[in-house]
């Protein structure tokens, strides 16, 4: 059996092609690549896009990569309900809001299917669209701080996961300026540098995601280190929101 290249990733990544993204292709490709990551996966809003500008973005994405560095174009499609399903891989735009059409559209192009931010708000959940998924994210950065996924986010995966019994576990960056960074990636194991290796391997759950206090498989479990990490953080956190609200009375 071919040994598995283990490829650092970055999911869930916007550039000023979305309407609250800063920095261009070539400025976000220079950044991530600059912190060791080999590939990096976007998610432009579908409502900032069209097709002849996810075409630009398409032809910049492929003249910016190279076999150490891939740039993997995807579209982040609002539905109704302000349900957010990323697609990525998937670079053609689709005027429904829909979320059993748009799970389709990114199927039949070819792309991987994920529940963005599902804790932010509440959404209108379907076991029919939820049970079309390939994951949902589990920890979205953007929305939750930098250290760690939120408990309710977790229970939300678990919840979903009752109706969906495949469904992967995903982190994202949400990615809109560099203030936002933090050192979360996607360990993806494939057996060429090539977008559709890392594409099937997202769908397949060949990946875990990585951060200073997380370690945690494409099914949501969380290692045992990484647990205590997480509650003594938590306790710690604990501590400090309970000294402030002290101090404020």
């Amino acid at each position: 059996m071919t040994e598995k290249l283990r490829l650092k990733g970055a999911l869930h990544m916007h550039t000023s092609l979305s309407h609250d993204g800063e920095l261009s292709l070539t400025e976000l490709a220079f950044y991530l690549k600059s912190k060791g990551y080999d590939y990096i996966a976007l998610s432009e809003h579908s409502y900032d896009i069209k097709n002849d500008s996810m075409k630009q973005l398409v032809a910049e994405a492929e003249s910016l990569s190279s076999e150490d560095f891939i740039i993997i174009p995807g579209i982040e499609f609002r539905c109704r309900g302000w349900t957010d399903i990323l697609g990525y891989g998937v670079v053609d735009t689709c005027d429904s809001e829909d979320p059993i059409t748009i799970i389709d559209h990114i199927h039949n192009h070819g792309g991987v299917a994920v529940l963005a931010h599902p804790n932010v708000r509440e959404i209108p959940i379907d076991k029919s669209w939820v049970a079309m998924l390939d994951g949902c994210e589990i920890w979205n950065v953007s929305n939750e701080g930098k250290y760690l996924p939120q408990s309710g986010s977790i229970r939300k995966f678990r919840e979903l996961a009752a109706d969906n019994t495949a469904l992967l576990a995903f982190t994202g960056l949400d990615l809109h300026r560099t203030d936002s960074y933090c050192d979360l990636s996607t360990e993806t194991y494939v057996e060429r540098r090539r977008p559709a290796d890392i594409l099937r391997a997202l769908q397949k759950g060949h990946f875990r995601s990585v951060s200073p206090l997380l370690s945690m498989d494409s099914r949501g479990t969380i290692s045992a280190v990484s647990q205590f990490r997480i509650g003594i953080m938590r306790s710690l956190l604990n501590g400090v929101r309970g000294v402030r609200n002290l101090v404020r009375r």
